[in-house]
């Protein structure tokens, strides 16, 4: 037994009752005694997980928060003691109001699961519980470890806890603890440190209703960010009508878009659906009464004679022979009443009994043609419902993917396409349709692979010619090149057995007295093929990979994804194709890691998608955890709000090409000086007058650059709609700005003294022979021109 330790030389711990994701539960005794009784207290003690006590905005939150529930709270815990241990331990004392843990109430279960009228009736109660959560209802972290149910509401243990979490996320979402979460409750979205919002308690709700129904969590021993990654989901309620399962199943959607915006209205839709389901019992039990009613009022009578009719002689006159007038007299005066009908001659027992056989065999059978066309009805209702229910048609067809009936031509037995057709004309942009149709199509893009690779050329041409009929319904643009690619390749392979067939007409010769291959020299040829094939795909995977065509292909290769997923349909478990299939995850995780340094989240999205997939897909368990910690890391990135910047290194290298030409405008000329336009500038020293800003556009755009990234223009920061913004965040110094190249600094510019704004001539005495025509200023390097060349430059400006 493991020695628990005493909290403050006064809390004695005794037994763990329940892990939650946010602590631990203990049950515990207090030391100090009442000074009434003189005996020990129970007490419920909660310590804090490490990764929240060691986070300093937590602690703070949780600092201002724990006094609210000092006060007995309904539903809420009872918090009577905190404090801090030495190693660091953050814990929480509540007062034990007694009761059983939700937890303890599932674990009593077995497959039959808990009776549908009490699961509704607790999980009520759990929702109203939710409800008194301030500010707006919502817990975001709910799991049946740390749900106390007592004699009135069920109380939650971890409400502190959660309340300090909320609080922390909402004023700073770069506060995340560095560990993810866990449970199979909670929704992945909060234990990947997202502000929680209705639709997680949503998520929480319809898992431990699926609990209670079937018996067992919903994604088993994984956790819901493990089921996520490898996209594990829950099996159905056979117990639950369609209608009711379809409405549960959206509740435990791993996506908050996709599940109902509060547990209230998942709850109501539960109810609705499942009070439908009455309807028929109670009417089979109205008719089964009315059935036995009827049978007991035909059976009552049959043992009571009739009263036989009063004699109007008092003696009886000798026997005489009737005439028919005094038989007709006899007749009329048979004692009734006025207006009475005559009582029917009594029945013997058999004629009874026949009677009454009869009777209630027409009852039944009415009962049983009532009941039939009821349920026909019911069918009927069923089968429309889901012929209309879009995701009961996507479920059909990814069913009826797996299973490879992918066409059909037999309405009675529709497959893959004809649900994805229904699906698409119910919404025809919806993302997981377009996934299932081009998932349809990669998986006949393969099939064709295998048959080139068995030389059937016909077959693979005949479903080449399906596929673009479906790739030109469907639009799918995605699909194209692998489809251009496949024909090719199919019309160079005919290529080649024309060629083959034309080089061996005149040499081929059937042999007569050849025996008939062995079937053992058959099989053995077949298993060589196969492994000549595999070692194939290895090696152009492997060439792929070398390429850098992972998900991606060239006119060198295809992609590495496409070989290795060919060779795993035809050898699921390859060895040496799932050590690939880790390399190629591993080499997109880490670009993924390499987009996020560049804060460049779209890419970063789509490799965390494919990657996703193919650890799903596969099992590749040992790629969960890096995964879940890219999933994570992807999530402080967008929280930070950086903007994608793969458009950035595209502006800059577009804007020496987009230099405006030098103009005259662009150069300042001193008072005084008449120029004409120039034709080239030249980095000469520029005179007084001249701004620098022009010289920084036009004779050097080093320096401008330069200029820019000293006055850096204002980021445009997105935040999501899920997390408030109380503050304008700072952006950090160590947040990675892309690669600028730097070249040698310019020279600095030289400035001369600029000419006056006037130039003064000094003109000398006029000599004894002058004329009043001209005069010749003493100025030095001074030209002489005429004054119809000045006139004649002034016009032409």
């Amino acid at each position: 037994m493991q020695n628990l330790p005493i909290l403050q030389e006064r809390y004695a711990l005794r037994r763990c009752m329940a892990d939650t994701a946010l602590g631990k539960l203990y049950w515990a005794q207090d030391q100090k005694q009442m000074p009434q009784s003189n005996e020990q207290t129970n007490v419920l003690v909660f310590t804090l997980l490490p990764a929240l006590a060691n986070n300093p905005a937590f602690e703070q939150a949780f600092g201002h928060i724990l006094p609210t529930y000092q006060k007995p709270i309904a539903g809420m815990p009872h918090v009577i003691d905190d404090g801090t241990t030495t190693d660091g331990t953050r814990w929480m004392v509540m007062r034990n109001i007694g009761g059983m843990l939700l937890s303890e109430r599932l674990a009593e279960l077995d497959e039959r699961g808990m009776p549908i009228p009490e699961a509704m009736e607790l999980l009520d109660s759990i929702n109203n519980t939710l409800a008194n959560q301030r500010p707006s209802g919502i817990f975001g972290y709910l799991e049946p470890n740390a749900i106390l149910l007592g004699d009135k509401l069920p109380c939650l243990l971890t409400a502190p806890v959660a309340a300090a979490l909320r609080v922390t996320y909402n004023n700073s979402a770069n506060d995340r603890s560095n560990q993810p979460l866990r449970s199979g409750y909670i929704s992945p979205e909060a234990l990947l440190g997202d502000t929680p919002t209705a639709t997680d308690d949503t998520f929480s709700i319809a898992c431990i209703a699926y609990h209670m129904f079937q018996g067992e969590p919903p994604f088993g021993k994984h956790s819901t960010l493990e089921a996520a990654i490898r996209n594990v989901f829950p099996g159905s309620i056979r117990k639950l009508r369609p209608d009711t399962w379809n409405a549960l199943r959206q509740g435990l959607s791993l996506k908050r878009d996709e599940r109902p915006k509060n547990p209230t209205a998942l709850l109501r839709t539960l109810q609705r659906k499942q009070q439908k389901k009455l309807i028929l019992p109670i009417a089979s039990l109205v008719a089964a009464g009315a059935v036995a009613m009827t049978t007991y009022t035909l059976l009552s009578h049959h043992g009571n004679t009739p009263p036989k009719p009063v004699e109007t002689q008092l003696s009886n006159p000798a026997p005489t022979q009737p005439n028919k007038g005094e038989t007709a007299r006899q007749e009329d005066t048979s004692a009734s009443l006025i207006g009475e009908a005559n009582i029917p001659p009594a029945l013997d027992q058999e004629s009874a009994q026949a009677q009454a056989q009869a009777d209630k065999l027409a009852t039944e059978t009415a009962a049983r043609a009532a009941a039939e066309r009821q349920d026909i009805a019911a069918s009927a209702q069923i089968k429309l419902a889901s012929e209309n229910d879009l995701l009961t048609l996507q479920d059909n067809a990814a069913d009826a993917i797996r299973k490879g009936n992918l066409f059909s031509t037999d309405p009675e037995y529709p497959a893959a396409i004809d649900y994805l057709r229904k699906a698409r004309a119910l919404e025809s942009d919806n993302i997981k349709t377009q996934k299932l149709l081009a998932q349809l199509i990669d998986d006949q893009h393969t099939e064709v692979e295998s048959l080139l690779a068995a030389n059937k050329l016909e077959e693979a041409n005949k479903l080449l010619l399906t596929t673009d009929q479906l790739i030109s319904e469907f639009t799918l643009a995605d699909s194209l090149k692998r489809q251009v690619s496949l024909e090719s390749d199919v019309k160079q392979e005919q290529r080649k057995q024309a060629l083959s067939e034309e080089s061996s007409t005149g040499t081929t010769t059937t042999p007569t007295d050849t025996p008939t291959t062995p079937t053992t020299s058959a099989s053995t040829s077949d298993t060589a093929n196969t492994s000549d094939n595999a070692e194939q795909y290895i090696e152009r995977a492997q060439r792929a990979i070398n390429y850098g065509n992972i998900n991606t292909s060239d006119e060198r290769s295809e992609s590495a994804v496409a070989y290795l997923s060919t060779l795993l349909e035809k050898t699921p478990e390859h060895p040496e194709a799932l050590k690939l299939l880790e390399k190629v995850v591993t080499l997109q995780q880490e670009e993924t890691r390499a987009m996020l340094q560049k804060h460049d989240t779209e890419k970063a999205r789509s490799l965390l998608d494919d990657s996703q997939g193919l650890i799903g897909k596969y099992k590749l368990d040992d790629q969960v955890e890096e995964q879940i910690s890219l999933e994570k890391r992807y999530r402080e990135t967008l929280a930070m709000g950086i903007e994608s910047t793969k458009d950035e290194p595209t502006s800059e290298a577009e804007t020496p090409a987009s230099k405006p030409e030098a103009t005259p405008t662009s150069t300042a000329i001193p008072q005084g000086i008449t120029a004409t336009r120039p034709t080239e500038i030249k980095p000469a020293p520029i005179p007084q007058g001249i701004t620098a800003t022009p010289r920084q556009e036009t004779e050097n755009p080093e320096a401008a650059e330069t200029a820019a990234q000293s006055d850096p223009a204002p980021l445009e920061i997105n935040i999501p709609a899920d997390i408030p913004v109380q503050s304008t965040p700072v952006l950090s110094n160590s947040i990675e700005l892309p690669p600028v190249r730097l070249d040698t600094p310019p020279p600095a510019p030289t400035f001369v003294p600029a000419a006056p704004d006037t130039v003064t001539f000094e003109v000398p005495a006029a000599p004894t022979n002058d004329t009043n025509n001209t005069f010749t200023p003493d100025v030095p390097n001074l030209m002489e021109l005429p004054l119809d060349s000045i006139k004649d430059g002034l016009n032409n400006r």
